[in-house]
Protein backbone atom coordinates (compact mmCIF):
# COMPACT_ATOMS: atom_id res chain seq x y z
CA UNK A 1 0.00 0.00 0.00
CA UNK A 2 1.36 3.40 -0.93
CA UNK A 3 1.99 5.56 2.10
CA UNK A 4 -0.04 8.21 0.84
CA UNK A 5 -2.89 5.75 1.15
CA UNK A 6 -2.36 5.20 4.70
CA UNK A 7 -2.71 8.88 5.27
CA UNK A 8 -6.03 9.35 3.43
CA UNK A 9 -7.11 5.98 4.74
CA UNK A 10 -7.54 7.32 8.62
CA UNK A 11 -10.33 9.78 7.21
CA UNK A 12 -12.34 7.40 5.33
CA UNK A 13 -11.51 4.58 8.41
CA UNK A 14 -13.14 7.12 10.82
CA UNK A 15 -15.95 8.19 8.44
CA UNK A 16 -16.97 4.36 7.90
CA UNK A 17 -16.66 3.86 11.58
CA UNK A 18 -19.45 5.90 12.69
CA UNK A 19 -17.80 8.55 14.23
CA UNK A 20 -19.77 11.40 14.95
CA UNK A 21 -19.33 14.93 13.96
CA UNK A 22 -16.72 14.19 12.23
CA UNK A 23 -15.34 16.77 9.68
CA UNK A 24 -11.79 17.85 8.59
CA UNK A 25 -10.71 20.62 10.56
CA UNK A 26 -12.52 19.93 13.90
CA UNK A 27 -11.91 17.97 16.83
CA UNK A 28 -13.84 14.66 16.48
CA UNK A 29 -13.87 11.46 18.49
CA UNK A 30 -11.92 8.87 16.89
CA UNK A 31 -13.15 5.28 17.86
CA UNK A 32 -11.42 1.85 18.27
CA UNK A 33 -11.72 0.06 15.04
CA UNK A 34 -10.25 3.24 13.29
CA UNK A 35 -7.28 3.23 15.84
CA UNK A 36 -6.84 -0.30 15.13
CA UNK A 37 -6.95 0.17 11.92
CA UNK A 38 -4.18 2.68 11.65
CA UNK A 39 -2.15 0.88 13.19
CA UNK A 40 -2.80 -2.37 11.34
CA UNK A 41 -1.57 0.11 8.18
CA UNK A 42 1.20 1.06 10.01
CA UNK A 43 2.41 -2.17 10.51
CA UNK A 44 1.60 -3.56 6.64
CA UNK A 45 3.78 -0.17 5.66
CA UNK A 46 6.76 -1.07 8.26
CA UNK A 47 6.91 -5.01 6.49
CA UNK A 48 6.82 -2.95 2.74
CA UNK A 49 10.14 -1.16 3.85
CA UNK A 50 11.52 -4.23 5.39
CA UNK A 51 11.24 -6.32 2.56
CA UNK A 52 12.40 -3.51 -0.37
CA UNK A 53 13.67 -5.22 -2.99
CA UNK A 54 17.41 -4.92 -4.56
CA UNK A 55 18.07 -1.68 -6.69
CA UNK A 56 18.95 -2.79 -10.16
CA UNK A 57 22.21 -1.17 -11.05
CA UNK A 58 23.69 0.51 -14.63
CA UNK A 59 25.13 -1.95 -16.68
CA UNK A 60 28.58 -0.44 -16.43
CA UNK A 61 28.60 -0.16 -12.39
CA UNK A 62 32.21 -0.38 -10.51
CA UNK A 63 30.63 -2.11 -7.49
CA UNK A 64 32.51 -3.83 -4.46
CA UNK A 65 30.73 -7.04 -2.73
CA UNK A 66 30.82 -7.23 1.45
CA UNK A 67 29.67 -10.67 3.15
CA UNK A 68 30.18 -12.21 6.63
CA UNK A 69 32.16 -14.73 4.86
CA UNK A 70 34.43 -12.68 2.83
CA UNK A 71 38.11 -12.21 2.56
CA UNK A 72 39.41 -8.99 3.34
CA UNK A 73 42.43 -9.84 0.81
CA UNK A 74 40.54 -10.57 -2.15
CA UNK A 75 39.50 -8.60 -4.74
CA UNK A 76 35.52 -7.71 -4.01
CA UNK A 77 34.68 -7.44 -7.53
CA UNK A 78 32.37 -10.35 -7.13
CA UNK A 79 30.05 -12.36 -4.89
CA UNK A 80 32.38 -14.78 -4.79
CA UNK A 81 35.68 -12.52 -4.04
CA UNK A 82 34.08 -10.40 -1.35
CA UNK A 83 35.42 -8.57 1.53
CA UNK A 84 35.02 -9.40 4.83
CA UNK A 85 34.74 -6.53 7.05
CA UNK A 86 33.62 -2.54 7.10
CA UNK A 87 37.34 -1.51 7.65
CA UNK A 88 38.45 -2.64 4.20
CA UNK A 89 35.88 0.39 2.58
CA UNK A 90 38.48 3.09 2.80
CA UNK A 91 38.71 5.82 0.60
CA UNK A 92 41.81 4.59 -1.15
CA UNK A 93 40.40 0.87 -1.97
CA UNK A 94 37.19 2.52 -3.37
CA UNK A 95 39.05 5.41 -5.41
CA UNK A 96 42.32 3.55 -7.12
CA UNK A 97 42.36 5.88 -9.83
CA UNK A 98 39.92 8.29 -11.67
CA UNK A 99 38.80 5.42 -14.27
CA UNK A 100 38.00 2.59 -11.82
CA UNK A 101 36.13 4.59 -9.30
CA UNK A 102 33.78 2.43 -7.11
CA UNK A 103 30.21 4.13 -7.19
CA UNK A 104 28.31 0.53 -5.65
CA UNK A 105 29.62 -1.18 -2.18
CA UNK A 106 26.41 -4.14 -1.51
CA UNK A 107 26.25 -6.00 1.55
CA UNK A 108 25.18 -9.44 1.39
CA UNK A 109 21.67 -9.94 2.89
CA UNK A 110 21.26 -11.82 5.99
CA UNK A 111 24.91 -11.05 7.23
CA UNK A 112 25.45 -8.50 10.36
CA UNK A 113 29.21 -5.67 9.78
CA UNK A 114 30.02 -4.79 13.51
CA UNK A 115 31.91 -1.27 13.67
CA UNK A 116 31.64 1.80 12.11
CA UNK A 117 31.02 2.07 7.89
CA UNK A 118 33.09 5.41 6.80
CA UNK A 119 31.24 6.88 4.10
CA UNK A 120 33.22 7.47 0.99
CA UNK A 121 32.20 10.47 -1.39
CA UNK A 122 30.05 9.72 -4.15
CA UNK A 123 29.16 5.71 -3.18
CA UNK A 124 25.77 4.23 -2.62
CA UNK A 125 25.82 1.65 0.37
CA UNK A 126 23.30 -1.20 -0.77
CA UNK A 127 21.94 -4.90 -0.13
CA UNK A 128 22.81 -7.69 -2.24
CA UNK A 129 21.12 -11.24 -2.72
CA UNK A 130 17.99 -12.53 -1.16
CA UNK A 131 16.48 -12.76 2.98
CA UNK A 132 16.94 -9.66 5.34
CA UNK A 133 18.63 -6.41 4.86
CA UNK A 134 22.15 -6.18 5.74
CA UNK A 135 22.76 -4.98 9.22
CA UNK A 136 25.31 -2.72 10.73
CA UNK A 137 25.71 -3.32 14.54
CA UNK A 138 28.23 -0.44 16.55
CA UNK A 139 27.63 -3.07 19.20
CA UNK A 140 30.45 -4.79 19.51
CA UNK A 141 29.41 -8.07 20.36
CA UNK A 142 26.90 -10.18 21.03
CA UNK A 143 26.90 -10.23 25.15
CA UNK A 144 25.18 -13.31 26.35
CA UNK A 145 28.08 -15.07 26.88
CA UNK A 146 28.05 -15.94 30.45
CA UNK A 147 31.49 -16.35 30.67
CA UNK A 148 32.09 -12.87 30.41
CA UNK A 149 30.02 -11.96 32.88
CA UNK A 150 31.18 -11.51 36.77
CA UNK A 151 29.57 -10.54 39.93
CA UNK A 152 30.62 -7.50 41.35
CA UNK A 153 32.21 -7.64 44.59
CA UNK A 154 30.15 -6.46 47.80
CA UNK A 155 26.64 -7.28 46.00
CA UNK A 156 24.03 -9.77 45.26
CA UNK A 157 22.59 -8.70 41.97
CA UNK A 158 24.94 -6.38 40.01
CA UNK A 159 27.01 -8.32 37.88
CA UNK A 160 29.69 -6.34 35.32
CA UNK A 161 31.37 -6.93 32.13
CA UNK A 162 34.15 -5.66 29.85
CA UNK A 163 33.20 -3.85 27.24
CA UNK A 164 35.47 -1.15 26.97
CA UNK A 165 35.80 3.24 27.33
CA UNK A 166 33.65 4.17 24.39
CA UNK A 167 30.23 4.50 26.29
CA UNK A 168 27.40 2.51 25.93
CA UNK A 169 23.87 3.92 26.34
CA UNK A 170 21.65 1.68 26.48
CA UNK A 171 22.00 -2.56 26.85
CA UNK A 172 19.57 -4.23 24.30
CA UNK A 173 18.09 -7.68 25.22
CA UNK A 174 16.92 -10.58 22.96
CA UNK A 175 16.43 -7.95 19.91
CA UNK A 176 14.41 -5.77 21.92
CA UNK A 177 11.99 -7.53 24.16
CA UNK A 178 13.67 -5.11 26.82
CA UNK A 179 16.54 -2.72 27.15
CA UNK A 180 18.43 -1.04 29.76
CA UNK A 181 17.84 1.92 32.06
CA UNK A 182 20.94 3.56 32.00
CA UNK A 183 21.97 5.36 35.75
CA UNK A 184 24.31 8.61 35.22
CA UNK A 185 25.58 10.12 38.10
CA UNK A 186 24.16 13.73 39.55
CA UNK A 187 27.09 15.38 41.79
CA UNK A 188 25.66 17.63 44.57
CA UNK A 189 27.34 20.80 45.92
CA UNK A 190 28.60 19.45 49.05
CA UNK A 191 30.90 17.51 47.18
CA UNK A 192 30.07 14.82 49.22
CA UNK A 193 26.86 13.42 48.08
CA UNK A 194 25.39 11.50 44.67
CA UNK A 195 22.36 10.80 43.12
CA UNK A 196 21.20 8.71 40.48
CA UNK A 197 20.11 11.17 37.55
CA UNK A 198 17.33 9.18 37.08
CA UNK A 199 15.57 8.47 39.51
CA UNK A 200 16.87 10.59 42.16
CA UNK A 201 18.13 7.32 44.48
CA UNK A 202 22.07 7.73 46.29
CA UNK A 203 24.61 6.51 43.70
CA UNK A 204 27.58 7.78 46.71
CA UNK A 205 28.60 4.05 46.58
CA UNK A 206 28.72 3.64 43.23
CA UNK A 207 27.57 0.54 41.31
CA UNK A 208 27.01 -1.13 44.30
CA UNK A 209 23.68 1.62 44.72
CA UNK A 210 22.39 -0.15 41.60
CA UNK A 211 19.05 -1.57 43.38
CA UNK A 212 16.66 -2.18 40.00
CA UNK A 213 16.14 -4.58 37.33
CA UNK A 214 18.67 -3.91 34.15
CA UNK A 215 19.59 -0.72 35.68
CA UNK A 216 23.25 -0.40 34.81
CA UNK A 217 26.32 2.03 35.19
CA UNK A 218 29.27 2.61 32.82
CA UNK A 219 32.52 3.04 34.29
CA UNK A 220 34.26 4.56 31.25
CA UNK A 221 36.55 7.41 32.30
CA UNK A 222 37.25 8.78 35.05
CA UNK A 223 35.90 12.22 36.27
CA UNK A 224 36.57 15.20 38.73
CA UNK A 225 33.12 14.83 39.96
CA UNK A 226 32.89 11.36 40.08
CA UNK A 227 35.20 9.54 42.27
CA UNK A 228 34.01 5.79 42.10
CA UNK A 229 35.16 6.24 38.98
CA UNK A 230 38.05 5.27 37.38
CA UNK A 231 37.66 4.43 34.10
CA UNK A 232 37.92 0.53 33.63
CA UNK A 233 36.07 0.11 31.19
CA UNK A 234 33.67 -2.47 33.23
CA UNK A 235 30.02 -1.79 32.86
CA UNK A 236 28.10 -2.54 35.71
CA UNK A 237 23.86 -3.60 35.47
CA UNK A 238 21.71 -5.11 38.15
CA UNK A 239 19.92 -8.37 37.22
CA UNK A 240 17.36 -9.47 39.26
CA UNK A 241 17.61 -12.61 41.41
CA UNK A 242 21.31 -12.36 40.65
CA UNK A 243 20.91 -13.98 37.23
CA UNK A 244 23.86 -13.94 35.37
CA UNK A 245 22.43 -11.66 32.32
CA UNK A 246 24.43 -14.26 30.18
CA UNK A 247 22.25 -16.97 30.63
CA UNK A 248 19.22 -14.89 31.48
CA UNK A 249 18.87 -13.47 28.06
CA UNK A 250 19.98 -15.14 24.27
CA UNK A 251 21.26 -11.73 23.00
CA UNK A 252 22.42 -8.32 25.12
CA UNK A 253 23.88 -5.39 22.13
CA UNK A 254 25.44 -2.57 23.27
CA UNK A 255 24.39 1.03 21.86
CA UNK A 256 28.42 1.81 21.96
CA UNK A 257 29.53 5.64 21.34
CA UNK A 258 30.42 5.49 17.50
CA UNK A 259 27.79 6.12 14.63
CA UNK A 260 26.34 3.79 12.49
CA UNK A 261 27.21 5.55 9.59
CA UNK A 262 29.77 8.26 9.64
CA UNK A 263 29.46 10.60 6.62
CA UNK A 264 31.28 13.61 7.79
CA UNK A 265 31.63 15.99 5.16
CA UNK A 266 31.62 13.43 2.26
CA UNK A 267 29.00 14.81 -0.54
CA UNK A 268 26.62 12.45 -2.69
CA UNK A 269 26.57 9.27 -0.44
CA UNK A 270 23.15 6.85 -0.66
CA UNK A 271 22.94 4.64 2.28
CA UNK A 272 19.97 2.44 0.56
CA UNK A 273 18.59 -0.62 1.95
CA UNK A 274 20.48 -1.39 4.88
CA UNK A 275 19.58 -2.17 9.07
CA UNK A 276 21.32 0.21 10.87
CA UNK A 277 20.83 -0.74 14.30
CA UNK A 278 22.62 -0.64 18.53
CA UNK A 279 24.09 2.28 17.96
CA UNK A 280 25.61 4.80 21.12
CA UNK A 281 25.65 7.95 18.82
CA UNK A 282 23.87 8.46 15.54
CA UNK A 283 23.08 5.68 13.07
CA UNK A 284 23.81 8.16 10.58
CA UNK A 285 26.32 11.25 11.31
CA UNK A 286 26.68 13.78 8.91
CA UNK A 287 28.35 17.11 9.14
CA UNK A 288 27.87 19.89 6.15
CA UNK A 289 27.42 17.67 3.45
CA UNK A 290 25.40 17.69 0.02
CA UNK A 291 23.57 15.09 -1.49
CA UNK A 292 22.81 12.66 1.84
CA UNK A 293 20.06 10.73 0.17
CA UNK A 294 18.65 7.68 2.91
CA UNK A 295 16.14 5.04 1.67
CA UNK A 296 14.62 2.24 2.13
CA UNK A 297 16.40 1.80 5.68
CA UNK A 298 15.67 0.17 8.81
CA UNK A 299 17.12 2.49 11.82
CA UNK A 300 16.31 1.43 15.83
CA UNK A 301 18.07 1.33 18.91
CA UNK A 302 19.87 4.56 18.34
CA UNK A 303 21.80 6.61 20.77
CA UNK A 304 21.84 7.33 24.32
CA UNK A 305 25.75 7.61 25.07
CA UNK A 306 27.56 10.21 26.88
CA UNK A 307 27.90 13.71 24.89
CA UNK A 308 30.39 15.48 27.27
CA UNK A 309 30.70 15.96 30.72
CA UNK A 310 29.15 18.69 32.52
CA UNK A 311 28.99 19.15 35.78
CA UNK A 312 26.75 18.64 37.92
CA UNK A 313 25.96 15.66 35.29
CA UNK A 314 26.57 14.35 31.64
CA UNK A 315 24.72 14.92 28.67
CA UNK A 316 23.35 12.10 26.42
CA UNK A 317 22.88 12.18 22.87
CA UNK A 318 21.83 10.11 19.73
CA UNK A 319 19.68 10.56 16.65
CA UNK A 320 18.91 8.24 13.38
CA UNK A 321 19.85 10.42 10.96
CA UNK A 322 21.44 14.08 11.53
CA UNK A 323 22.72 16.70 9.22
CA UNK A 324 24.81 18.97 11.76
CA UNK A 325 25.31 22.25 9.57
CA UNK A 326 24.51 23.21 5.76
CA UNK A 327 23.42 20.64 3.56
CA UNK A 328 21.64 20.36 -0.06
CA UNK A 329 19.43 17.75 -1.61
CA UNK A 330 18.64 15.85 1.57
CA UNK A 331 16.31 12.69 1.48
CA UNK A 332 15.44 10.33 3.76
CA UNK A 333 12.47 8.04 2.38
CA UNK A 334 10.69 5.13 2.70
CA UNK A 335 12.74 4.08 5.85
CA UNK A 336 11.02 2.87 9.34
CA UNK A 337 13.19 4.59 12.21
CA UNK A 338 12.36 3.83 15.90
CA UNK A 339 13.38 3.82 19.54
CA UNK A 340 15.77 6.41 19.21
CA UNK A 341 16.85 8.31 22.25
CA UNK A 342 16.68 11.91 20.26
CA UNK A 343 15.95 12.55 16.65
CA UNK A 344 14.59 10.22 14.22
CA UNK A 345 15.51 12.46 11.40
CA UNK A 346 17.01 15.75 11.93
CA UNK A 347 18.94 18.96 10.13
CA UNK A 348 20.37 21.47 12.55
CA UNK A 349 23.37 23.76 13.26
CA UNK A 350 23.98 25.72 16.47
CA UNK A 351 26.60 28.78 15.55
CA UNK A 352 28.62 30.68 17.63
CA UNK A 353 30.26 34.38 17.49
CA UNK A 354 32.76 33.25 15.43
CA UNK A 355 30.97 31.59 12.60
CA UNK A 356 30.43 34.64 9.84
CA UNK A 357 29.08 32.81 7.10
CA UNK A 358 25.28 32.10 6.38
CA UNK A 359 24.08 28.82 7.12
CA UNK A 360 22.23 27.41 4.37
CA UNK A 361 20.38 24.08 4.23
CA UNK A 362 18.22 23.39 1.27
CA UNK A 363 16.13 21.05 -0.13
CA UNK A 364 15.35 18.96 3.02
CA UNK A 365 13.03 16.24 2.10
CA UNK A 366 11.46 13.33 4.63
CA UNK A 367 8.65 11.50 2.39
CA UNK A 368 7.13 7.98 3.11
CA UNK A 369 8.95 7.01 6.22
CA UNK A 370 7.46 5.42 9.19
CA UNK A 371 8.34 6.97 12.95
CA UNK A 372 7.93 5.82 16.12
CA UNK A 373 9.08 5.95 19.80
CA UNK A 374 11.57 8.56 19.14
CA UNK A 375 11.79 11.81 21.63
CA UNK A 376 11.02 13.77 18.09
CA UNK A 377 10.09 12.28 15.05
CA UNK A 378 11.61 15.25 13.18
CA UNK A 379 13.96 17.45 14.91
CA UNK A 380 15.23 20.94 13.25
CA UNK A 381 16.64 24.01 14.51
CA UNK A 382 19.09 27.14 12.91
CA UNK A 383 20.52 29.60 15.21
CA UNK A 384 20.55 33.34 14.65
CA UNK A 385 24.22 33.98 13.73
CA UNK A 386 25.48 35.86 12.60
CA UNK A 387 22.88 38.21 13.47
CA UNK A 388 23.16 40.61 10.09
CA UNK A 389 22.27 38.08 8.25
CA UNK A 390 20.59 34.79 9.46
CA UNK A 391 21.08 31.35 8.81
CA UNK A 392 17.94 29.93 6.95
CA UNK A 393 16.22 26.58 5.48
CA UNK A 394 15.02 26.78 1.64
CA UNK A 395 12.65 24.25 0.10
CA UNK A 396 11.49 21.57 3.00
CA UNK A 397 9.16 19.16 2.36
CA UNK A 398 7.68 16.69 5.58
CA UNK A 399 5.27 14.64 3.64
CA UNK A 400 3.10 11.66 3.09
CA UNK A 401 5.36 9.82 6.97
CA UNK A 402 3.24 8.12 9.87
CA UNK A 403 4.30 9.29 12.98
CA UNK A 404 3.79 7.18 16.74
CA UNK A 405 4.14 7.74 20.46
CA UNK A 406 6.98 10.94 20.45
CA UNK A 407 8.44 10.31 23.99
CA UNK A 408 7.73 7.37 24.55
CA UNK A 409 9.83 4.12 24.38
CA UNK A 410 13.70 3.97 25.09
CA UNK A 411 13.79 7.79 25.23
CA UNK A 412 11.74 7.72 28.20
CA UNK A 413 14.82 7.58 30.65
CA UNK A 414 15.74 11.17 29.17
CA UNK A 415 16.27 13.93 32.17
CA UNK A 416 13.95 16.02 30.27
CA UNK A 417 10.90 14.41 30.09
CA UNK A 418 8.56 17.60 29.15
CA UNK A 419 10.21 18.05 25.05
CA UNK A 420 8.99 14.99 23.22
CA UNK A 421 7.20 15.90 20.15
CA UNK A 422 6.69 14.33 16.25
CA UNK A 423 8.06 17.75 14.84
CA UNK A 424 10.70 19.91 17.03
CA UNK A 425 11.71 23.32 16.54
CA UNK A 426 12.87 24.71 19.64
CA UNK A 427 11.93 28.08 20.73
CA UNK A 428 15.05 29.82 19.61
CA UNK A 429 13.46 32.37 17.77
CA UNK A 430 15.31 31.59 14.54
CA UNK A 431 14.37 28.80 12.18
CA UNK A 432 14.36 31.30 9.38
CA UNK A 433 12.15 29.47 6.52
CA UNK A 434 10.97 29.63 2.78
CA UNK A 435 9.42 26.44 0.84
CA UNK A 436 8.20 25.01 4.10
CA UNK A 437 5.68 22.17 3.59
CA UNK A 438 4.20 20.06 5.66
CA UNK A 439 1.14 17.72 4.30
CA UNK A 440 -0.09 14.42 4.06
CA UNK A 441 1.53 12.90 7.72
CA UNK A 442 -0.13 11.21 10.51
CA UNK A 443 0.59 11.96 14.04
CA UNK A 444 -0.32 9.67 16.52
CA UNK A 445 -0.20 10.21 20.31
CA UNK A 446 2.71 12.14 21.92
CA UNK A 447 3.60 12.35 25.45
CA UNK A 448 4.17 15.81 25.59
CA UNK A 449 2.67 17.77 22.55
CA UNK A 450 1.95 16.72 19.29
CA UNK A 451 4.36 19.38 17.27
CA UNK A 452 6.52 22.46 17.97
CA UNK A 453 7.17 24.63 14.91
CA UNK A 454 8.24 28.68 16.18
CA UNK A 455 9.81 31.06 14.27
CA UNK A 456 10.54 34.44 15.48
CA UNK A 457 12.39 35.46 11.99
CA UNK A 458 10.23 37.04 9.06
CA UNK A 459 11.98 36.19 5.64
CA UNK A 460 13.60 39.14 4.08
CA UNK A 461 10.77 39.73 1.79
CA UNK A 462 8.17 39.97 5.03
CA UNK A 463 6.74 36.65 4.90
CA UNK A 464 6.61 34.58 7.49
CA UNK A 465 8.76 31.46 8.64
CA UNK A 466 6.26 29.05 9.27
CA UNK A 467 5.01 26.07 6.51
CA UNK A 468 1.90 25.28 4.22
CA UNK A 469 0.27 22.88 6.93
CA UNK A 470 -2.40 20.56 5.07
CA UNK A 471 -4.11 17.18 5.11
CA UNK A 472 -2.41 15.96 7.78
CA UNK A 473 -3.95 13.64 10.51
CA UNK A 474 -3.62 14.66 14.40
CA UNK A 475 -4.52 12.10 16.96
CA UNK A 476 -4.38 13.05 20.18
CA UNK A 477 -6.04 13.29 24.13
CA UNK A 478 -8.50 15.79 24.79
CA UNK A 479 -6.85 18.44 26.67
CA UNK A 480 -3.09 17.46 26.34
CA UNK A 481 -0.66 19.93 24.86
CA UNK A 482 -1.30 20.28 20.99
CA UNK A 483 1.94 22.14 21.18
CA UNK A 484 2.68 25.62 19.26
CA UNK A 485 2.54 26.24 15.52
CA UNK A 486 3.26 30.06 14.83
CA UNK A 487 5.03 33.28 14.00
CA UNK A 488 6.60 35.53 16.73
CA UNK A 489 6.40 34.56 20.50
CA UNK A 490 5.70 30.75 20.81
CA UNK A 491 2.12 30.61 21.84
CA UNK A 492 1.23 27.38 23.43
CA UNK A 493 -1.62 25.25 22.59
CA UNK A 494 -4.01 22.54 24.12
CA UNK A 495 -5.71 19.55 22.33
CA UNK A 496 -9.20 20.92 22.18
CA UNK A 497 -11.83 22.66 20.53
CA UNK A 498 -10.52 25.83 21.15
CA UNK A 499 -6.73 25.04 20.42
CA UNK A 500 -7.68 23.65 17.48
CA UNK A 501 -10.12 26.30 16.37
CA UNK A 502 -6.66 28.42 16.95
CA UNK A 503 -4.31 26.39 14.78
CA UNK A 504 -7.17 26.19 11.96
CA UNK A 505 -7.64 30.15 11.43
CA UNK A 506 -4.68 29.49 9.46
CA UNK A 507 -4.23 24.96 8.85
CA UNK A 508 -8.02 24.64 8.39
CA UNK A 509 -6.90 21.87 6.18
CA UNK A 510 -6.34 19.29 8.89
CA UNK A 511 -7.99 16.31 10.56
CA UNK A 512 -8.04 16.50 14.62
CA UNK A 513 -8.78 13.74 16.20
CA UNK A 514 -9.36 12.36 19.79
CA UNK A 515 -8.29 8.70 21.04
CA UNK A 516 -9.79 6.58 23.79
CA UNK A 517 -7.15 4.92 24.74
CA UNK A 518 -7.72 0.96 23.83
CA UNK A 519 -7.83 -1.97 25.15
CA UNK A 520 -4.54 -3.05 23.66
CA UNK A 521 -1.88 -0.65 23.96
CA UNK A 522 0.69 0.31 21.75
CA UNK A 523 2.19 2.84 24.00
CA UNK A 524 5.54 1.71 24.55
CA UNK A 525 6.16 3.19 27.86
CA UNK A 526 8.31 2.45 30.83
CA UNK A 527 7.04 2.52 34.29
CA UNK A 528 10.06 3.51 36.59
CA UNK A 529 11.85 1.66 37.76
CA UNK A 530 11.60 -0.97 35.90
CA UNK A 531 12.64 -2.23 32.34
CA UNK A 532 10.86 -1.58 28.80
CA UNK A 533 9.19 -4.30 27.09
CA UNK A 534 8.10 -4.01 23.61
CA UNK A 535 5.06 -4.67 22.60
Amino acid sequence: MAISAVASALPRAAAAAGVPGYEQGRLSTMSQKSFENLRALTDQRIDEIRATPNMTLPWDAIVRYVSADGDDDANGMTPETAWKTLGKLTYNNLHPSSRSTVKYVLFRRGDIFRGTLKAVEGVTYSAYGEGPKPCIYSSPENGADPSKWTKAPGTDNVWYYHIGNSDVGTLVFDGGRAHAIKIVPKHHTNGVEFTQQYNGLSFTNGYKDLAFDLHFWHDYQKTSFEPHATGSGNLYLYSKGGQNPGERFRSIEFNVRKHGVSVGTSSNVHVDNLCIKYVGSHGIGAGTANGLKVTNCELGWIGGSIQYENEPSAVRFGNAVEIYGGCDDYVVSNCYVYQVYDAGITQQCTANHLVTNVIYQKGMRYTHNVVENCNYSIEYFLSRVPAENPSRMENFLIDNNIMWNSGYGYCQQRPDGTTGAHIKSWRNGCNRATGYVVRDNVFARGKEMLIEISSGLMNPDGSDSMPSLSDNVFIGSEGQRLGVVNQGTAVERKYDANGVAKLCENYAENTFLIYKEPRRKYSLSIVPPGPHKER
